[in-house]
């Protein structure tokens, strides 16, 4: 009696502290909430509060894939990817780690989740929730450490789906797949770091194939914040800035949906202050600045995941879970239990492939192998007073994995990656290798020093654009995750000379077609196109030889089932038969296109989150840029309507002058907050068109 008392007493003093703290936000243009607060307790309780005020959909839309609850609020649609989330069973890996923090650790979420179930009580009353007939539950911490692990599977699990994906290619490609999917020798290529700043190796080793049978996942895991979620960012110096002051720039490239992504927010108490993007859910400013220093990140596709042919398992390493998902039917829910699945007695889930496969794929993961001390450090971000204070805060976390670069008021830049990724020496297999139980079970991870990183360089400017880290001399190797690396050259061609944040502007909004430049000359050793030929290879809502580009690239990709690197090969053979493929290819892409503009053929739509087509918030506009153009608008076609339907692009565009007060500007693809309501202005329009608001810091 005396513990429930104590309870009782414990709870109510929390609520009437809840009602005592003020949140008041004045909100500038782009719908940012300034809040200044008297304690950090505060800090914390105030950024869980406009989260959840403002986005608690959103939150509990994550919390849902997460847990592989969607089914139950949005019908059978999501069953297969709740199933397959109930595999992965991250819930289990958020309990485990929250039950290792010890109190002091836990001040900082428990202060957050206060505040988010104090802005629930607005935020359940959002359009989505009212339509659907039901409320958020309460949040609790383990929650916001399952947002945490859902956004890292998400934007790591290319390097697992890049081993089937590459497994798929021998299908068709036989013996021949390793040779025409390999990423060495590409002109385009270029990579994060340069000489001198990583540990060279000695010999390069190749990598080896196996034959497999054929394989077909189930079912998928879903796709949360994007197909390929990629991103640019750079930094220069105080030496290379025509300010004087060092300038960084960020653009993570998402799927461009509705509700924004990103929440941004500036938060001020006498001893934290921070403004920039954070992902509702989590009290972490991932992009943004403190005034004494400003970072910003991309997605690492360091090699974080792998899936595993185990070789001749015992029985023993196995268990069935049969997971009971719940489904929204009509006014009632049903129960769905007919599906079992197999996991290892270390809890690695067992792929479920369609076809049999006497082999068992098994996936490894390092975000299973976190613990409380690799996830602390993000909420440190906020107190580095200079790089190299950041740069050791960014050691430290363990949560796999980005590149974050970084620049503070003394001019100076750096950058690391983030997060635990597996320790390669040499090539991996192509495709998918096989282990023993026993290898499997062994994960070796690179140090914290081992993790590309370089501090003040020498050429004063660094950029990321979810390219290779190290050259192929590297000491070690980081997979064939990594996007296909024309952005990144193309911005380190822009960063040659000094800098202001106009001349930032104009590369974040940069529209050359850069895969053009190594494809035309190829395509027209097949073809004559006096339409092509004229063609200055920028993407403009204008241009009709893009729509022409784009299609007959998109056309010979999937005939011929190849990536850009297969692609470059296969149209330096001049043979008969592939100058007869190429000149078919572009006479359907003149058909598809029929004439149209960039602007008729390339759309955005910006659509729900949920893919709910009853919940249409943003305009449908002329999407910008092209697949691989620095402002990227990446697409997919749409046969029905043959246009290609842009779903992913520059989820913010942030660039910050670290002046004593830093100068901030900012472009958004939408309203911060009040997505649903009719507001004044036009943000997608400004976005499109590049036109950034100044933000108060």
């Amino acid at each position: 009696m005396k513990i429930l008392l104590l309870g009782l007493f414990l709870f109510i003093t929390a609520r009437a502290s809840a009602a005592t703290i003020s949140c008041e936000a004045s909100y500038d243009n782009l719908g940012i909430p300034h809040v200044e607060v008297s304690s950090n307790k505060d800090f914390y309780f105030c950024f869980g509060y406009h989260h959840g005020k403002d986005r608690a959909w959103q939150m509990d839309y994550f919390r849902r894939v997460a847990y592989g609850r969607n089914a139950e609020v949005l019908g059978f649609s999501q069953l297969k990817s709740d199933l397959m989330m109930r595999l992965l069973d991250l819930p289990s890996v958020a309990n485990k780690l929250w039950a290792t923090f010890d109190p002091s650790q836990r001040e900082a979420f428990l202060h957050y989740t206060e505040g988010v179930n104090e802005g629930f009580k607005e935020g359940r009353m959002a359009r989505e929730f009212e339509d659907l007939k039901y409320s958020p539950e309460e949040w609790k911490p383990e929650d916001t450490i399952a947002l945490l692990l859902i956004q890292s599977f998400d934007q790591t699990k290319k390097s697992f789906s890049s081993d089937y994906l590459e497994e798929k290619s021998k299908e068709v490609w036989k013996e021949k797949a390793e040779a025409l999917f390999d990423e060495e020798g590409m002109p385009w290529e270029n990579t994060i770091l340069k000489d001198g700043e990583y540990p060279k190796k000695v010999a390069s080793l190749n990598s080896s194939t196996i034959s497999r049978p054929a394989i077909k996942l189930w079912a998928n895991f879903p796709e949360v914040f994007g197909k390929e979620s990629g991103s640019n960012n750079w930094v220069v110096s105080a030496k290379k800035s025509k300010t004087g002051k060092a300038i960084l720039a960020n653009d993570p490239h998402l799927d461009l949906k509705t509700p924004l992504f990103w929440y941004w927010m500036h938060l001020k108490s006498p001893a934290l202050e921070v403004i920039g993007a954070s992902l509702p859910g989590v009290p972490v400013v991932v992009s943004g600045t403190n005034g004494k220093v400003a970072w910003g990140l991309t997605n690492a596709y360091l090699n974080a995941a792998d899936v595993v042919f185990l070789n001749n398992p015992s029985s023993e390493s196995f268990k069935t879970i049969r997971p009971v998902v719940w489904v929204k039917f009509w006014f009632f829910k049903i129960p769905f239990f007919f599906k079992s699945f197999e996991k290892l007695i270390s809890d690695h889930p067992i792929l479920p492939l369609e076809v049999e496969n006497d082999q068992k794929l098994a996936l490894k993961w390092a975000g299973f192998d976190l613990k409380a001390d690799e996830v602390l450090p993000m909420l440190k971000l906020v107190t580095a007073k200079n790089v190299e204070e950041m740069n050791s805060t960014l050691g430290e976390v363990g949560i796999p994995a980005w590149n974050f670069v970084f620049a503070d008021t003394k001019g100076d830049i750096g950058y690391r990656v983030v997060g635990k990724t597996y320790r390669h020496l040499s090539k991996t297999p192509f495709g998918i290798s096989s282990e023993s139980f026993e290898e499997f079970q062994r994960a070796e991870y690179l140090s914290s020093e081992e993790r590309p990183h370089v501090l003040r360089p020498e050429r004063n400017y660094v950029y990321s654009a979810n390219n290779r880290h190290w050259p192929k001399d590297g000491v070690f190797y980081g997979g064939r995750a990594y996007s296909f690396s024309f952005r990144g050259l193309r911005i380190d061609e822009l960063l040659q000379g000094q800098h202001d944040p106009e001349s930032f502007k104009a590369i974040q909004c940069d529209h050359l077609v850069v895969d053009a430049r190594f494809f035309l000359p190829l395509i027209f050793n097949h073809i004559e196109s006096p339409l092509l030929a004229s063609w200055n290879m920028m993407a403009t809502d204008g241009s009709v030889e893009l729509s022409v580009y784009r299609r007959l690239i998109d056309i010979m990709m999937t005939e011929w089932k190849v990536n850009e690197y297969a692609l470059y090969r296969l149209l330096q053979e001049r043979t008969p038969e592939r100058k007869k493929d190429v000149q078919r290819f572009y006479e359907l892409a003149l058909k598809d296109v029929n004439g149209r503009s960039w602007k008729d053929f390339h759309i955005l739509s910006f659509e729900h989150l949920s893919k709910n087509d009853d919940w249409k918030f943003a305009p449908k506009i002329p999407g910008v840029g092209d697949n691989h153009t620095v402002d990227p608008g990446t697409a997919k076609w749409n046969s029905d309507d043959k246009i290609f339907e842009q779903y992913s692009g520059a989820s913010m565009r942030m660039i910050i002058e670290m002046k004593e007060r830093p100068l901030i500007q900012l472009v958004l693809p939408g309203f911060n907050r009040h997505y649903t309501s009719e507001k004044a202005g036009d943000p997608w329009q400004d976005w499109k068109e590049c036109k950034y608001s100044k933000v108060s810091f």
